[in-house]
């Protein structure tokens, strides 16, 4: 699947310095619970997204978001944050204020 989009220079640098191979990112993308926000999309793998049979060996991936372009086609960057949701989440509540201010 990674192999059908392309990984930006900054979300390969960002792998390298976060221990994410290829195949990990493709994990999240496979399992990660799928948010669009602020212009983007976000893929957050949760500990209850991971199938019971694979949680010993990525556990440790739990919190790791891929960011992508909203089509989807590019990867932004990629990091790690547990508790990543909430915040994911509220970019859209601030969007969609700034558009009804103006």
């Amino acid at each position: 699947m990674i192999q059908a989009v392309e990984v930006s220079h900054h979300a390969a640098t960002r792998m390298a310095q976060r221990n994410l191979s290829t195949e990990d990112v493709e994990y999240v993308l496979q399992f990660g619970y799928r948010v669009r926000s602020g212009g983007a999309l976000h893929f957050f793998l949760r500990f209850d997204d991971i199938p019971k049979a694979d949680r010993k060996r990525a556990q440790r991936l739990e919190g790791t978001t891929v960011l992508m372009d909203r089509s989807g086609q590019f990867i932004i960057t990629v990091y790690r944050n547990r508790r990543g949701l909430k915040g994911i989440r509220q970019k859209v509540k601030r969007e969609i204020e700034q558009r009804t201010l103006h």
